[in-house]
């Protein structure tokens, strides 16, 4: 008799077949935390920001959190063998919604050296990447894909084990067989508001120490010039 009734066998994407072999029982610290944050200005100052391609508030939020670690670089540290190295630069993953085969599956892009760019390049960049990922013309994520799709999970773990060896213990580059070097940067950044989704507590990569979610914009009491009233924000 079973210990608890189950449906069929799901089909797994290319991000749970990761997550299932990335994540185990919790038991390493995590500090969560959340801010409310009115969004009116952000947004008055992307209506009126000139550029090719318009930058969203996700591409401002993350350019406010890259610059943020560029101006505090203590914050901005690699765990390699148990020491802390300070990155040398400052790069932001942009997480993507995507339609596959299998089902909605999560991916995304990495930004190199965001403090660098401009917000208009960012919102350009973004794009392009946006659309190789949609068209499945991503060289790095369909050679990771491919390599997902045909390991089982408990390969796929020890498969990742030893990438996190080589990368972040021996800081080794696997690029000749395919994985990409330092796929996630310094933050991930995850816009779940464009799901309806008001706040969630984003669960921590192993490959990466910062995450900052975006939730959706809703109207919210806060405080302005010494009275309560109604403003649409955010919660991240």
């Amino acid at each position: 008799m079973s210990h608890i009734p189950l449906g069929a066998k799901q089909r797994l994407t290319s991000y749970r077949k990761i997550a299932i072999a990335a994540w185990r029982h919790p038991r390493d610290p995590s500090t969560y935390s959340w801010l409310d944050l009115p969004v009116a200005p952000a947004e008055a100052f992307l209506k009126a920001y000139e550029s090719d391609t318009k930058p969203s508030l996700t591409h401002y939020i993350g350019k406010i959190v890259a610059n943020c670690l560029e101006e505090h670089p203590d914050l901005n540290h690699l765990l390699r063998a148990r020491n802390l190295y300070r990155r040398s630069q400052t790069d932001v993953f942009i997480t993507a919604l995507l339609s596959t085969a299998a089902g909605k599956d999560l991916s995304g892009f990495v930004l190199r050296d965001v403090p660098g760019q401009t917000l208009g390049e960012i919102a350009k960049l973004s794009e392009t990447a946006l659309g190789l990922l949609k068209r499945g013309e991503d060289l790095e994520a369909r050679r990771s894909n491919g390599i997902t799709a045909k390991m089982p999970v408990w390969l796929l773990r020890l498969t990742m084990d030893l990438e996190d060896v080589a990368h972040y213990t021996l800081n080794v580059s696997l690029r000749k067989i395919g994985i990409p070097d330092d796929r996630f940067g310094s933050v991930i950044t995850s816009n779940f508001g464009v799901l309806g989704i008001d706040n969630a507590l984003v669960p921590l990569s192993p490959y990466c120490p910062l995450i900052v979610g975006v939730g959706r914009t809703r109207p919210m009491p806060v405080v302005q010039g010494g009275a309560a009233v109604v403003a649409d924000c955010v919660t991240a």
